[in-house]
């Protein structure tokens, strides 16, 4: 789908991936809705853009319900919806409170699939739209510490898998991304629990993963959209792996649906 002249929802815009997909976008001559909890940085982010900006905090219940109606009411009707708003917790499961798992599994998960059911009936009314979710490797492989963020991104990414399958032979795309470890503030906070640091140090020396750039990763998120990929995965040399985990639910689709 052609990002130029549509409407672009993003959330967790001031995000080190967030800012390089918005600025992307951008350029792309989409006209951007910029979704974030942090005012301050996300309104400077806009100006800069001349992008919409949208202060909200999408573990909130009601905030969350009725976003898409209110975006809609003041921008316009959303044409691509980019749920990239994401948070990770790191440790053993026994050192998370009860409010950190249900943080996690409010914005990481839930969010992102209570967006696309409220965008999804102005998009088939429309006859064209793109759901794009950011979902991680961690969601195919988790290591140490790493369980319920994992477990976050793997519920995201199967959601997208039987999204698209319900959207089959429709005008409404969906794009999965599955990444790796991303040069992030994210990143420098995982890398302080001392066994997930040790997985990652393995795993990077033995180059089995790279340190993704952000910007490279939303420069291939926005080439995706618009050559109509169903799904991304960074870095390359980690695909296969990704592409193994997924064989099951890619036969099953096909076998059910036509669609691969």
């Amino acid at each position: 789908m052609r990002v130029a002249g549509t409407h672009v929802l993003l959330t967790g815009a001031t995000g080190d991936i967030g800012r390089r997909l918005a600025t992307h976008l951008s350029d792309a001559a989409a006209r951007l809705t910029l979704v974030a909890r942090s005012t301050q940085p996300l309104e400077a982010l806009a100006a800069d853009l001349g992008a919409h900006a949208v202060s909200a905090d999408l573990t909130d219940r009601d905030t969350l319900r009725s976003l898409i109606r209110d975006v809609e009411q003041a921008h316009g009707p959303v044409d691509v919806l980019v749920n990239n708003a994401g948070t990770e917790t790191v440790g053993h499961l026994t050192d998370l409170t009860a409010d950190d798992l249900e943080h996690l599994l409010a914005l990481n998960l839930l969010a992102p699939v209570e967006l696309c059911r409220q965008v999804l009936p102005g998009m088939t009314a429309r006859g064209r739209g793109h759901l794009v979710n950011i979902s991680s490797l961690a969601g195919v492989a988790t290591f140490p510490g790493l369980a319920t963020y994992g477990a976050t991104k793997a519920g995201l990414t199967h959601f997208t898998s039987g999204l698209r399958a319900d959207l089959r032979g429709g005008p409404i795309g969906t794009l999965a991304v599955e990444i790796g470890p991303v040069s992030s503030q994210m990143m420098s906070r995982i890398a302080s629990h001392p066994p997930t640091a040790a997985a990652f140090d393995r795993v990077l020396g033995l180059r089995a993963l790279t340190m993704l750039d952000p910007d490279a990763v939303a420069r291939a998120v926005v080439a995706a959209v618009e050559d109509d990929q169903a799904t991304l995965r960074m870095p390359r040399r980690a695909a296969p792996l990704a592409t193994l985990a997924h064989a099951p639910r890619s036969v099953v689709r096909l076998a059910l649906t036509g669609i691969r």
